[in-house]
């Protein structure tokens, strides 16, 4: 049986009802799993990201239009790292060229590979993602340095049995899709059909 206390596995119903009930002082808005294009064995529970709210990002020190902060260089054309101690680095990435970007710790002497820290909500350890690298800089920096505010965590970016983790994931899909169609068939034979046929696959991530 897999158990990670940093990679828990919610439920469905579990998940909807978080989404209706928001920490508007840190999360903006959810964006499902599918829709941003997470590889699997990047917190492979996860149900979706969390965009970090303006609030949020006040609180880091970050304002509009702010340039990157001093130290931070780039690596590649959507990665920068910060040097904070000998062998440890914050970095902030770009995820699928789609505009958003994590906070994330590295440090050399990591455990098992993939087992970088991530910056995520707790709930579900929701990733935390931010819509600019400024933004994202100045948020990881500071969570780093005060500590993440009540709500947030660091975790490693991966179990490390990972592979257990997504095959486990890739089957509660699987049953979760099966589920929600033998509803949606039930539901029409009974004379109820789906005013929107299109939220099985919104609820699944096909």
């Amino acid at each position: 049986m897999f158990y990670d206390a940093d990679h828990p596995n919610i439920s469905l119903a579990e998940w909807e009802n978080f989404r209706k009930k928001l920490p508007r002082h840190l999360i903006a808005e959810i964006i499902d799993r599918h829709e941003v294009g997470l590889p699997h064995w990047f917190v492979p529970f996860a149900r979706g990201v969390a965009i970090a709210s303006d609030a949020l990002l006040h609180r880091a020190g970050y304002r509009p239009g702010m340039s990157r902060p001093h130290g931070w260089r780039k690596i590649y054309c959507d990665v920068f790292d910060l040097d904070i101690a000998d062998g440890l680095q914050l970095t902030v990435r770009q995820c699928d060229g789609q505009g958003l970007w994590t906070g994330e710790r590295f440090s050399e002497s990591r455990p098992y590979a993939c087992s970088d820290e991530l910056l995520v909500h707790q709930f579900g350890s929701t990733p935390i993602f931010i819509r600019s690298y400024q933004s994202a800089m100045r948020l990881a920096t500071h969570c780093h340095e005060n500590g993440p505010p009540a709500g947030l965590r660091w975790i490693s970016a991966s179990p490390k049995d990972y592979q257990v983790a997504v095959e486990i994931a890739r089957k509660h899909s699987i049953d979760e899709a099966v589920a929600c169609r033998n509803a949606q068939q039930e539901d029409f034979l009974r004379g109820r059909p789906d005013p929107d046929p299109r939220s099985i696959y919104r609820q699944v991530g096909n």
